[in-house]
């Protein structure tokens, strides 16, 4: 059944029920005149045919000419159809019509009744004069006449019926004017029970579409108490809704913000095996947008038979697992710590799986490297460590005693002591580069890059001539970066040094700074360090800059480094927002290149 507005279902009622009353109305009271109106006219003309009944009687005793001279002069005077039939219904006399072209009436539904004995009348539509006339007819004695007859009055009722006709439009005007009223109040009346439960219902479908900025505030003035109360209800009910809402939005918000900055790869899935949400970390580990999964069968999805094997037993047993997985993602394989536990609803039913994955890959990577790294550190100090004790202890056994023997180990001792001092004053140097970079303290100027060349120049100098080594410098004046001179400095000293360590002697190297530009229009600053050394094999090429590693360990400590030199400079270079390059041929040389971003001279 089709539901209807309450508006139609009050406005017609209230028009109905009013049109109803008033054609109700107008019904009785037009009846109710009309009846009391020939009840008055009755009694009238039958008051009249009394008066004039003695005088019928005695003129029916003289000649009938004289008795209808009489009925005729009377009828007249008195506006009055006066009519006299006998006991047969024979007109004997009448004041409008030849009696004698007149038919029987002693049918008519007046005329029987005077005819037995008692006052008869009818309201008819008279044939002989064409009008609606009232009739009255009362019993007579006629003289001269076995039987009695009948004497009958009429008189019309065009008046009356005119009377009535103007009551009746009177009380259609009347009647008009009271529903058009009444119209207008009910609709009033309709509208101002409607409005508010339609103001109800819109505030209630915002609210079911989660429009809560632009609640409807339902006003309570000028209604009645019942429905001021459901409005407070309401407006009350919409508030708290609306509270809660704005709570729940909140939180959602910030479990979003959780999920979505998390780590951890986290994957939902639902109770048929259909993906619900992923964040942003598994998306990056599967390589496919969270959008884009979203209702997926995992199958299309995680194609790990490990993943999919504890997503079924979760489902299965509904008990939470734990478990190390690796994942091949390309030609690496990924470590991840996988959890796997069950989704709940309200009645702790299963609904689900979520799956967080913790990638352990890069802790593992960053345990080997410090394991390797406290490996080679122990390795690099246990051997000059492990010479000054044993010369110290043959210096205890007796060896103190001969003078040169003693100076010789002394000065060993020293030497080894002096190589356990650069290498704590390297990792010392390590350590300071890596924290201020990452406490972003290392405060980059806009400088000229030739001075840094010159000064480390000046420092390595000596080393230079005690080999008998030219050291060529190359640089423009123009080229300017942002540096931190006595780092970028100590960065080419280390690359300067290395050079002419490994240097034959009497060799060139050559010093260089030139700038360039790439396609995406940067420009560039680069600084070399060309040797004429045995060069480094191609397989060595992508460790040599990791702390401790020699491409030749015994020749490398030979030459007194500490390991540390080339880690120092590709700090130093990432510290300056660039990079360290190495190109070298077995036997044809070297050359080490930082690159910097260039500035733009004021």
């Amino acid at each position: 059944m089709r539901n209807i507005r309450l508006f139609w279902q009050i406005f017609p009622a209230c028009v109905g029920i009013t049109i109803f009353s008033m054609v109700l109305a107008a019904w009785l009271a037009t009846t109710t005149g009309r009846g009391f109106y020939i009840d008055h006219l009755k009694q009238e003309i039958r008051e009249r045919a009394l008066l004039i009944e003695p005088t019928i009687t005695s003129l029916s005793k003289g000649p009938e000419r004289q008795l209808q001279e009489f009925v005729r002069q009377t009828g007249r005077r008195a506006a009055t159809r006066i009519t006299v039939i006998d006991a047969d219904g024979m007109v004997l006399a009448d004041s409008n019509e030849d009696q004698a072209l007149m038919d029987n009436h002693g049918k008519r539904p007046e005329v029987e009744p005077a005819l037995a004995g008692e006052t008869g009348f009818s309201v008819r539509r008279s044939k002989t004069i064409g009008e609606s006339m009232l009739y009255a007819a009362i019993p007579v004695a006629l003289q001269g006449i076995d039987r009695r007859g009948a004497l009958r009055l009429a008189i019309p009722t065009v008046s009356t019926e005119a009377m009535l006709s103007a009551l009746q439009w009177k009380l259609f005007g009347i009647g008009l004017a009271v529903v058009g009223l009444a119209a207008l109040l009910s609709l009033w009346g309709a509208r101002r029970i409607s409005r508010p439960l339609e103001e109800m219902k819109r505030g209630a479908e915002q609210l079911t579409s989660g429009r809560i900025d632009q609640l409807v505030k339902i006003k309570s003035d000028h209604l009645s108490m019942e429905m001021a109360g459901l409005a407070g209800s309401i407006n009350q009910m919409a508030e708290q809704i609306n509270r809660r809402i704005q709570i729940i939005i909140q939180q959602r918000n910030e479990l979003e913000a959780v999920f979505s900055s998390m780590a951890d790869s986290v994957v939902a899935i639902d109770a048929d095996k259909k993906i619900i949400r992923m964040n942003q970390a598994a998306a990056v580990l599967f390589g496919l947008p969270p959008e884009v999964v979203k209702g997926k069968d995992v199958l299309g999805v995680i194609r790990n038979g490990a993943l999919l094997e504890m997503v079924d037993c979760t489902l299965t047993r509904n008990i939470q697992q734990e478990q190390k997985i690796a994942l091949f993602n390309g030609t690496d394989p990924i470590l991840l710590q996988t959890h796997a536990v069950p989704l709940r609803d309200e009645a702790n039913r299963s609904i689900g799986v979520l799956l967080v994955m913790n990638d352990l890959t890069k802790l593992n990577r960053l345990e080997n490297i410090r394991q390797e790294f406290v490996a080679n550190v122990s390795h690099e100090l246990k051997t000059p460590i492990t010479a000054i004790k044993g010369y110290v202890e043959t210096l205890l056994d007796g060896a103190l005693d001969d003078r040169d023997n003693a100076q010789r180990f002394l000065g060993i001792v020293a030497r080894q002591a002096n190589r356990l001092d650069a290498i704590v004053d390297d990792l010392l140097i390590l350590s300071r580069i890596e924290n201020n970079r990452t406490q972003e303290q290392i405060e980059l100027l806009t400088g000229e890059v030739g001075p840094v060349l010159e000064s480390a120049l000046q420092t390595c100098a000596v080393h230079a001539d005690a080999r008998n080594i030219i050291v060529q410098i190359e640089y423009d004046e123009a080229l300017l970066a942002p540096l931190n001179q006595p780092l970028l400095e100590q960065a080419v000293i280390n690359l300067l040094n290395n050079a002419i360590s490994y240097s034959p002697e009497g060799s060139l190297i050559t010093l260089r700074c030139c700038g360039s530009t790439n396609l995406q229009g940067e420009h560039w600053v680069h600084l070399s360090v060309t040797d004429n050394g045995p060069g480094i094999a191609r397989e060595h090429l992508p460790r040599l800059f990791e702390r401790f590693y020699r491409c030749d360990k015994a020749r490398g400590r030979d030459q007194g480094g500490t390991g540390l030199g080339l880690a120092i400079v590709k700090h130093i270079a990432q510290a300056h927002n660039g990079t360290v390059e190495v190109e070298s041929l077995p036997g044809q040389g070297s050359t080490f290149t930082i690159t910097l971003p260039a500035a733009k001279a004021s």
